[in-house]
Order: structure tokens, then C-alpha cells, then sequence
């Protein structure tokens, strides 16, 4: 209902500058632009409290990460060494 009001009140504002002017293309110009005014939602900024609880849970996430990356690298370099001891040990 509302997005109907819209395009009428922007319609009406183009109906209204061609009867004054009688150039169409200002009007259609008008009708669009009008439009887009009406539809484009306003900035609006975050809470102060929800943005720190996303900063912190993305800290949280990044650290978790990196000690996962760590444990990875660490497996990897005792799988390593375990293999060059059983390929020694074969010897």
C-alpha cells in the first residue's frame, strides 16, 4: 500500500512539472527521480552495544582460527618427524 502511495506522489509531482513546463523528458526525469528518493531506505547506523559484540566475535573467531592453523602446522611437522624416523629406523 505504502509503495503504491509512493508511485502515485511521484507520478502526481511528474503530472504536475509537465503541465507547467510541457517538457516530458524533465517530468519523466522528475517521476524517477522522485522515485528513487522515495525508495531508497536512510542511512541508519548500528547500535554501539551490537557493534562491539561483532567486533569481539570476530576477534573471537580470528584467534580461533589462527590456533587451528597453528595445531595444523604442528600435527604436520610431528607426522613429519615421525615418518623420518620410521624411514631412518628401516635403514
Amino acid at each position: 500500500m505504502v509503495s503504491v502511495l509512493k508511485v502515485i506522489i511521484s507520478l502526481g509531482i511528474a503530472m504536475a512539472w509537465y503541465h507547467l513546463t510541457s517538457n516530458q523528458e524533465t517530468a519523466i526525469f522528475f517521476f524517477v527521480l522522485m522515485l528513487g528518493i522515495f525508495f531508497i531506505r536512510p542511512i541508519s547506523y548500528q547500535n554501539q552495544i551490537e557493534r562491539e559484540e561483532f567486533i569481539e566475535k570476530y576477534r573471537r573467531s580470528k584467534e580461533r582460527q589462527r590456533n587451528l592453523e597453528k595445531m595444523r602446522q604442528e600435527e604436520k611437522k610431528k607426522a613429519l618427524e615421525e615418518k623420518k624416523k620410521r624411514m631412518g629406523g628401516e635403514k
